[in-house]
């Protein structure tokens, strides 16, 4: 990427050669699974390293200063989460009768849910609680090109969590198992019940990517919006902050490490939800008595 780096002496390293460096991350395809330069977000990771690093260089007088403390690296972008609007869940709804049985229910549950996609291809039925009407999720399918697909756990150790489910969802997923285990007992031999709850023909766990490539398809076959996983997560966030759900529940519903977290991504909802909160007050406190 920047084969000079390797030729400077610690000691002579300054924050210029940081800030090339890191300008190089940006440009060259270095994102194996998109292609792209890599993004401000792991650049901004990977200069908090280098700059413990060298602050303990410092310590030890191997370095006269840490030169990452002068570096400037890029701010990390601040991205509204886009969501779905009422309309276009009706839509989503209508469209879905007509597909299988199997990406109805997934898309069902990355809906109601709002886990994140490998999450829900995570799920195992033992994870299924129909009686309480709740899921279980405890861990997650990835994908990369050296492990292929590979099962994980969740994000962050506050992302194992029970989510209630609606008895819609709980009468979904029956008629599903029951799909399930009659296809099952079709393909005889072939389907190695692994007990996961989406699978693909064999048994095995799915790939993510194909989660996002069905909705790209459904999409286009319906003329729906863009729609992508996480999506689906935005949306019930957002209509939990506009139905006056508070930040806690919400945070833990949808597995953030921090309650800071779920606020700082859905600031701008938190805003347009608060107006909604003020014409209530209004209601209730300078109307009284008024037609």
């Amino acid at each position: 990427i920047y084969p000079e780096l390797g030729h400077i002496k610690l000691r002579d390293l300054q924050a210029h050669h940081l800030n090339t460096f890191y300008g190089k991350l940006m440009q060259l395809g270095q994102n194996k699974r998109t292609g792209g330069g890599l993004s401000a977000k792991t650049i901004l990771r990977y200069h908090r390293f280098i700059s413990i690093v060298l602050a303990q260089a410092v310590r030890e007088s191997l370095v006269p200063f840490n030169a990452a403390s002068r570096a400037e690296p890029p701010r990390a972008e601040k991205h509204q989460a886009d969501y779905l609007q009422p309309t276009d869940i009706d839509a989503i709804n209508t469209s879905l009768q007509s597909e299988p049985l199997k990406w109805r229910t997934l898309v069902h549950l990355l809906m109601i849910t709002g886990a994140r996609r490998g999450e829900v291809l995570g799920l195992k039925w033992e994870d299924i609680d129909l009686a309480r009407s709740r899921v279980f999720i405890c861990r997650s399918i990835s994908y990369t090109p050296d492990r292929g697909v590979y099962i994980g756990k969740p994000k962050t150790k506050s992302s194992e969590r029970y989510i209630a489910i609606p008895p819609e969802t709980v009468s979904l997923l029956k008629d599903y198992r029951v799909w399930q285990i009659e296809e099952r007992f079709r393909l005889g031999e072939y389907f190695q019940d692994q007990g996961f709850v989406f699978t693909r023909d064999d048994g095995s766990p799915m790939h993510p990517d194909s989660v996002t490539d069905y909705l790209k398809k459904l999409s286009k076959r319906y003329g729906l919006p863009h729609l992508n996983p996480h999506a689906f997560r935005h949306t019930m966030a957002s209509m939990l902050y506009y139905n006056g759900v508070d930040s806690v529940s919400i945070s833990k519903r949808l597995g953030h490490a921090q309650v800071s977290t779920t606020s700082n991504i859905y600031a701008h909802v938190i805003e347009s939800a608060d107006k909604k909160n003020a014409e209530i007050l209004s209601n209730i406190f300078l109307k009284t008595g008024t037609k």
